[in-house]
């Protein structure tokens, strides 16, 4: 129960980057290479993230089972302020130096511009991701790994790829950078229902 939705929360992130190569392919090939490109970039944001949530669960799950509620909470508050703080660093570095961080992986000036164009709005989101990722990471620690699932599946599978499709439609290669921050805020609404139905804290 626990397990199988972990392993589907690892692999769904392979299947966007699928789908989202083959939207972006009909564009150019270079709008490919800067999906790789944010990608690579993102994980120097994103795992120190992970490792905070991954530190994280063993000492909620704990607390949980001890009814200690208070302490979950603050736990929870906690690992939620520090990796905001991590995402509004990165939020900020992205802003003020996209040019720069695209072109540490391509010297293409098409490259460059349509990534630093990409990176700036895509980077929107970072902030407000926390709230899936964390609520995602907190419901696993806690044994609830299909509420956790639920919110992976929102994130990289049932609200990115409809908007995506229909953006890029709409707006162009843009719509679908615009998808990503479009779909955290709404995966952001959706992690705190699913969290608070699921944890109930008294």
């Amino acid at each position: 129960g626990i397990g199988v939705p972990a392993i589907l929360n690892l692999a769904l992130p392979s299947l966007l980057v699928t789908f989202l190569n083959d939207l972006l392919a009909a564009f150019s090939e270079s709008y490919v290479v800067v999906l790789g490109i944010y990608y690579k970039l993102q994980t120097f944001l994103y795992l120190p993230v992970s490792g905070i949530v991954q530190g994280m669960r063993p000492l909620i799950s704990y607390n949980y089972g001890a009814k200690e509620h208070a302490r979950v909470a603050k736990l929870y508050q906690l690992t939620l302020g520090m990796s905001a703080v991590i995402m509004a660093a990165g939020t900020v570095i992205c802003m003020a130096a996209s040019a720069p961080l695209i072109g540490l992986f391509s010297s293409n000036p098409e490259t460059i511009a349509i990534g630093t164009s990409a990176l700036r709005i895509i980077c929107v989101g970072f902030i407000v991701s926390t709230i899936s990722v964390v609520a995602s990471g907190s419901l696993e620690g806690l044994g609830m790994g299909v509420q956790s699932l639920v919110i992976s599946l929102c994130r990289y599978i049932v609200v990115i790829m409809p908007l995506a499709w229909l953006f890029c439609r709409l707006l162009g290669a843009d719509g679908i950078w615009n998808a990503f921050w479009v779909t955290e805020v709404i995966t952001a609404g959706i992690s705190l229902v699913v969290y608070h139905k699921s944890v109930k804290l008294k």
